[in-house]
């Protein structure tokens, strides 16, 4: 049998693409849209000057680069993360993936505690977090104690992290392709958000109707990920072409509902029709999928994704005030010099300490496998 790995080329290339997406949409939408919150967050002053052209690129909310790639980014998880169940016991999945987010992602985040240091000193601005907050970003619950993100991204990993132990928990189920743990799982979250908009809280608190929020906005994007899942189970034979699109459908509408109902009901229906533009992106790709072949730029942005996701935030925000307020140059050369740091840096962290750690989770895991077969 083919491995997956070479039979779904299309999604390690969507990979690249969905991060030139995001990229796109921080350093030109957000930059200037939103200028006080990146001044803010990168502990800097506000950026001056009109908007330069190109801002048009990214300008129409309904056709956003960023939420069409995170949404592609949430999909692909969903497709390619059975395969590992499928190759891995529970415990040995859960240290693959401990491998594969953490290290890298840590190291990420010490670069853009760095840069936020070295940016508030220069222009005599305050160091913009505390201990704890750090902290919580470090180990990925920060959104559950109402702490702010540092690197503006990292809410994305919060959702990974609930997306594996539920693929944990249902792990026997999904290796076997079946459907009602899926719908299930997503019928509760669904259910939990209509209580969390109707039921009264009571002398619940503030604060934890806040985390009720948290978990509603990400049980919503768990429910899209499991399109993902689902995706896979037509690519395993588990399900044919007419009950794939009925399942899919369905599971599509749940989304949605759970989109409109729940904490992101606010940004309803402008940013969900991205998300269902990325559900289009990613169908089309998927059902092309024997026409692609490698592309060395794309396979080397694929290669170089999650590092360069982790970093482009801080360090390019940072990077095109210095270029363009230190330096005095335009916009469109500082956001060409900004992107060849921020590449240069992903393929350092990758080289250095993605590729690495991966070997190294892989090894442990299957030690830990093996040591659990001889017990």
């Amino acid at each position: 049998m083919t491995p997956p790995s070479q039979r779904l080329v299309f999604a390690n290339q969507l990979r690249g693409l969905a991060a030139l997406g995001v990229i796109s949409s921080h350093l030109i939408g957000v930059f200037w849209a939103m200028r006080e919150f990146v001044a803010a967050a990168t502990a800097s002053p506000v950026q001056p000057g009109n908007v330069p052209t190109i801002f048009a690129l990214v300008a129409n909310p309904w056709l956003n680069p960023g939420p069409i790639g995170v949404g592609v980014f949430f999909l692909i998880s969903g497709l390619v993360i059975p395969f590992s169940l499928d190759r891995h016991t529970r415990a040995r999945f859960l240290l693959a993936r401990v491998a594969r987010i953490f290290p890298t992602y840590l190291a990420a985040i010490v670069i853009d505690v760095i840069v936020l240091d070295l940016a508030g000193a220069f222009w005599q601005r305050p160091f913009p977090y505390d201990g704890s907050t750090i902290f919580s970003n470090a180990l990925l619950f920060y959104n559950l104690v109402g702490r702010p993100s540092i690197d503006l991204v990292n809410w994305t990993l919060c959702i990974e992290i609930l997306f594996y132990g539920l693929m944990t928990i249902l792990a026997r189920r999904v290796k076997l392709g079946r459907l009602f743990p899926l719908f299930f799982a997503a019928t509760v979250m669904l259910l939990a958000i209509c209580a969390r908009r109707w039921v009264p809280l009571g002398g619940f608190g503030l604060r934890n109707a806040a985390l009720l929020d948290t978990l509603s906005l990400e049980s919503t994007f768990l429910i899209f990920m499991l399109i993902g899942v689902l995706f896979n189970y037509h690519h395993r034979g588990f399900l044919s072409a007419i009950k794939a699109g009925s399942v899919i459908g369905l599971m599509l509408a749940m989304f949605v509902v759970a989109w409109r109902i729940g904490a992101l009901r606010p940004q309803y229906p402008v940013v969900t029709a991205n998300y269902l533009l990325a559900f289009i992106v990613f169908t089309v790709a998927y059902g092309l999928r024997t026409y692609a072949r490698p592309f060395a730029p794309l396979d080397f942005l694929a290669a170089i994704s999650f590092p360069l996701y982790l970093v482009h935030s801080i360090v390019g925000f940072v990077c095109l005030k210095v270029f363009m307020l230190v330096f005095e140059l335009a916009y469109v050369p500082s956001l060409i010099a900004t992107a060849m740091i921020v590449i240069a840096l992903a393929l350092t962290l990758h080289r250095a300490i993605e590729r690495p750690t991966i070997r190294i989770g892989q090894r442990l895991a299957l030690s830990r496998q093996r040591n659990y077969e001889t017990a």
